[in-house]
């Protein structure tokens, strides 16, 4: 989150000027967050823990930058390291004088009801993002599972055919038809199989859809490698 400097002008006198020299630590990752920053000069480098507690950067803040007041609201701990790359002159607020300084002064209410909104709508994209890509992986293990290469005299096929039938797959994977039959509609969009739809008549007399999936299983395998770790 960034503030304009009409916007620090406001809440300057109720927080304190600390100067930082270049190498100094901001915040630690890990850390209780007892303390919201706002970068008055100079940089500051963003840093997260990675394998093996390596720190990995991600990102250099300036002048406006405003660090710590999430973790400030939900009582948590810092979630990355941030560290002075030049000289920092940074105002500093404890939490009581930070939830005073939104409290004064709506147009600070306003931006962090807005930035709260952001994260969440970005998280739940994430979430979205990554559900889908377990359920491309169930989908996709299960057409390898069961494919039936195509077979001749003259030549080797590198394609062969799965046969999905919808309801029951998803009565057995606790799935909803429509994200199976939007998730078999994305991996035909991506060129990775084709798909033949038609229904046919269970034993009991209901309907049910089945799908002909054609695909190189090279080719799918590629890509829920690609999408394994998202």
């Amino acid at each position: 989150m960034e503030l304009k400097e009409e916007m620090i002008s406001k809440i300057r006198n109720m927080g304190e000027e600390v100067r930082f020299g270049m190498g100094d630590v901001i915040l630690k990752e890990g850390e209780k967050a007892d303390k919201v920053f706002v970068l008055l000069s100079g940089h500051a480098s963003v840093f997260k823990k990675g394998p093996g507690d390596d720190e990995v950067f991600v990102g250099l803040a300036g002048p406006g930058s405003v660090f710590g007041e999430m973790a400030v609201f939900l009582e948590g701990e810092r979630t990355a390291t941030v560290r002075a790359s030049s000289a920092v002159t940074a105002l500093v607020f404890d939490v009581d004088r930070f939830i005073s300084a939104v409290s004064q002064v709506p147009e600070l209410a306003y931006i962090m009801l807005k930035e709260l909104s952001k994260r969440v709508n970005n998280l739940n994209r994430r979430v979205i993002s990554i559900m889908t890509s377990k359920l491309m992986y169930v989908i996709g293990m299960y057409l390898l599972e069961n494919i039936k290469m195509e077979e001749s005299p003259y030549y080797q096929s590198e394609e062969g055919t799965a046969e999905l039938p919808v309801k029951k797959f998803c009565a057995e994977y606790g799935l909803e038809v429509n994200k199976v039959e939007g998730v078999l509609s994305a991996f035909q969009k991506g060129g990775v199989v084709n798909l033949e739809k038609s229904t046919l008549t269970t034993e009991d007399g209901r309907e049910e859809i089945l799908y002909l999936v054609k695909f190189n299983p090279n080719k799918l395998k590629s890509y829920l490698r690609s999408i394994a770790y998202v």
